[in-house]
């Protein structure tokens, strides 16, 4: 900085006294990096406050802005501490390089000379010293300031149309993502590595069959498949193969690049004024619409799937979406889930023509299955609310007698799909088994080629030799796992899966059929099911692929209209849950009705969930909560009372079945109730026996009679016993004279003594 003697004169003893300002900026990490002269010039800058008469030590450099831009305001933290040390009247000059370099804003450029004029801060670059007090010199850093802002909207002004300039031609290409690659005159074709390309091809054909970019990503982490990604961090942009995961399918099916198409703006960056912190907020990544993007170029290199065939998968992601659709979008159809609304997504109102969003609800909380016309959301106004069930069996009636016919031909084109399916599968595995043969010669070859002497190499190649090898082995031993499982049907199983395509009811029933898998059933001929409700009947329209129709009707019952319904669980069931209900809760109850047989209405075994929906339906009220038992007496159920007495639940029911225990059941197979006062509890506890008291056979032998009868006479009551531990065992110990017959012998020497005697 060239500095005359009236620019000198500007600075006194004040200023001196407090600290130098030496502000360094570069706009971006790029030039930080790359510009290291201008660094060095900024750095040299703190030289001029030296020799303007400051001691070194009071010179403070500013350079925690390196590779931030100067355009936004209040977005550097080092400008901002030094503009509040200007404000405190801690500083004596500001100095920068470039005055640019301290702002490309006028509100930060402008509140800094503010600030300097009423602290008597100076301001200097490598033109001069400027006084913000004086008069001239304020004009001179306002217009300064403007130019620096004009400065740099001309700079980019001018990069960015040269940019648009290009994309516009469709040349604006940078590093494709894979699948892609750049030849020498830097058009897109083809990656020349086929495992990429069929791996890229793979994920649109199981999308058209899947239908949704999670269910891809799920078939894929199945199969155990790697998938391959371009890595960004070296020169050469690699392709890698890594673990699957949901982000790389979901952006490779929005990518127009893999539709031939040339896209540039598919996102746009805005500054916008936060309402709240009235700062200038960036928000970036903002997407826009296939209609909005400025430059689209169809055609423009190979494409693995036609345009129309991209947009018609975006239509179906955007369906797909749960929570981001708006109750008036027509289009939004969500992907199949497991809730139990078959016709989710299908169903459409027969007055408004909005969609019909699935509704669990109805009277005194019930989780009754129903379909809400969308104008609910909307306006909060009811237009039609229908029960789902009977409307839902109509429509699975229609479609299982439409696709009765074309079943056995439905089987066919399976086996040959899965047939198709597992070649394909196999392939993608051959085709990284030959690269990673490559990669593992290539490293024998390198290993080779090195002299034996040079030992620091030879060793490295050696490594990267075995670990190829292992790559490679480790790879194919996966692609064994993976085909086990995978075998075409065979003809017997084809034969069978043609039966079953004749018998699709079957199918439809069955078990291993999931709701999710109905659904994409109902959606592989359904376009769209239209209900409108009359007073006493549903209007059923099936609408199917191609435009066909089907009508149909569904009588509607009302509550209380006294009409016979179907699927009405029997009175003598609900009855008995009734009774139930007073000592039991639902868990028990269905337990209890499931161990009778005992089926709904509509031919389910119950669960809990049933029993308290009938609950609710019948308007029976639940189990009171159980006090504390006040009576040490019970009554006990069974696993409680063999707690009690200590033995096993078996010998428990045991005795109940023999007459030992006395107890009732509520119903076959409910819980029993036991009482056990105190001398049933010395009974059969196991404790000491009385002095005298024999075990079973010797109460036999005394007695006279057969084992078997004793314990008959014990379980009777004739004979007083109690339940004794000898060792491990719990035996039986009788008084053997309290037996009715305890008389017998000496009834026997009667008879002798008068046998004698006569």
């Amino acid at each position: 900085m060239n500095t005359p003697a009236t620019d000198r004169l500007k600075v006194c003893a004040e200023h001196q006294q407090r600290v130098a300002y030496v502000y360094v900026r570069q706009s971006s990490m790029c030039q930080v990096r790359n510009n290291v002269e201008s660094q060095k010039l900024q750095y040299g800058f703190a030289e001029q406050a030296v020799q303007l008469g400051w001691n070194p030590e009071r010179i403070i450099v500013v350079d925690e802005d390196q590779g931030k831009s100067g355009a936004l305001p209040q977005a550097r933290g080092g400008f901002g501490g030094m503009v509040a040390a200007v404000a405190r009247s801690e500083v004596g000059i500001v100095m920068s390089f470039e005055l640019s370099r301290l702002s490309r804003n006028d509100l930060d450029w402008h509140h800094l000379v503010y600030l300097c004029r009423w602290t008597n801060t100076l301001i200097a670059d490598e033109q001069g010293l400027y006084d913000p007090s004086s008069t001239n010199d304020r004009m001179v850093l306002g217009i300064r300031g403007q130019v620096s802002e004009l400065e740099r909207d001309s700079l980019v002004h001018r990069m960015v149309e040269a940019r648009w300039n290009k994309a516009r031609r469709g040349e604006a290409v940078t590093i494709p993502p894979a699948g892609y690659e750049l030849d020498e005159e830097g058009q897109l074709q083809f990656s020349s590595d086929e495992a990429v390309q069929a791996s890229v091809r793979r994920v649109f054909e199981k999308f058209d069959q899947l239908g949704a970019a999670r269910q891809v990503f799920l078939w894929w982490r199945s199969e155990g498949l790697n998938f391959p990604v371009r890595k960004m961090v070296a020169r050469t942009h690699p392709i890698v193969w890594r673990p699957v995961c949901y982000r790389l399918i979901y952006q490779m099916l929005r990518h127009p690049i893999y539709a031939g198409a040339f896209v540039f703006g598919r996102s746009e960056s805005r500054r916008e004024l936060d309402p709240e912190t009235h700062k200038l907020v960036l928000r970036r990544g903002l997407r826009r619409i296939v209609e909005g993007w400025p430059v689209l170029i169809q055609d423009h290199h190979p494409g693995y799937i036609s345009f129309e065939k991209y947009l018609d998968n975006q239509e179906q992601l955007h369906r797909n979406a749960v929570m981001t659709s708006q109750p008036t979008d027509e289009s939004h159809q969500g992907a199949p889930r497991a809730g139990r609304g078959l016709l989710q997504g299908l169903l459409r109102c027969g007055h408004c023509g909005r969609r019909m969003y699935v509704n669990y609800g109805g009277a005194n909380g019930r989780r009754t299955l129903q379909y809400r016309c969308a104008r609910y959301r909307l306006l909060e106004t009811e237009c039609q609310l229908a029960g789902g069930k009977r409307i839902e069996a109509t429509v699975i009636e229609a479609f299982l007698l439409v696709a009765q016919a074309a079943g056995p031909e439905a089987a066919a084109l399976a086996g040959e799909h899965l047939r198709a399916e597992i070649e394909r599968t196999e392939r993608q595995w051959k085709l990284r088994i030959e690269k990673a043969e490559y990669e593992a010669q290539r490293s024998e070859r390198q290993y080779m080629a090195v002299e034996p002497e040079n030992r620091t190499v030879a060793r490295e190649l050696e490594r990267r030799w075995n670990e190829r090898l292992l790559e490679f082995e480790t790879l194919r031993d996966q692609a064994a796992r993976a085909s086990r499982g995978r075998r075409p049907l065979t003809e017997t199983e084809l034969a069978r899966a043609q039966d079953l395509g004749r018998n699709i009811e079957a199918v439809w029933h069955a078990s291993t059929t999931t709701i999710r898998d109905r659904k994409r059933l109902l959606r592989t001929v359904i376009d769209e099911v239209q209900v409108r409700s009359e007073e006493q009947r549903h209007l059923v329209r099936i609408v199917w692929k191609g435009g066909a129709v089907t009508d149909r009707e569904v009588v509607r019952f009302r509550q209380g209209d006294g009409q016979a319904r179907p699927h009405r669980t029997a009175a003598e069931i609900v009855e008995l849950v009734r009774k139930l209900a007073r000592d039991f809760d639902d868990t028990q109850i269905a337990r209890i009705l499931h161990r009778q047989g005992l089926r709904s209405g509509l031919g389910r075994a119950f669960t809990k969930a049933a029993v308290t929906a009938l609950r609710y339906k019948n308007d029976i009220p639940t189990c009171p909560k159980k006090e504390p038992r006040e009576s040490k007496d019970g009554p006990f159920t069974a696993d409680e009372a063999a707690h009690e007495l200590g033995v096993s639940m078996h010998t428990v029911h045991r005795w109940l079945r023999e007459g030992v225990l006395a107890g009732e059941q509520a119903a076959p197979y409910a819980p029993w109730r036991i009482l056990l006062p105190e001398d049933i509890r010395r009974r059969l506890a196991g404790g000491a026996a009385p002095e005298g008291w024999v075990g079973l056979d010797e109460a036999a032998r005394r007695l006279g009679i057969s084992k078997s009868l004793v314990a008959h006479w014990v379980k009777q009551g004739k004979l007083k016993a109690v339940r004794t531990a000898v060792g491990n065992r719990q035996c039986w110990r009788i008084e053997v004279p309290s037996a009715d017959c305890g008389n017998q012998p000496d009834l026997f020497g009667q008879i002798g003594n008068g046998i004698t005697e006569e």
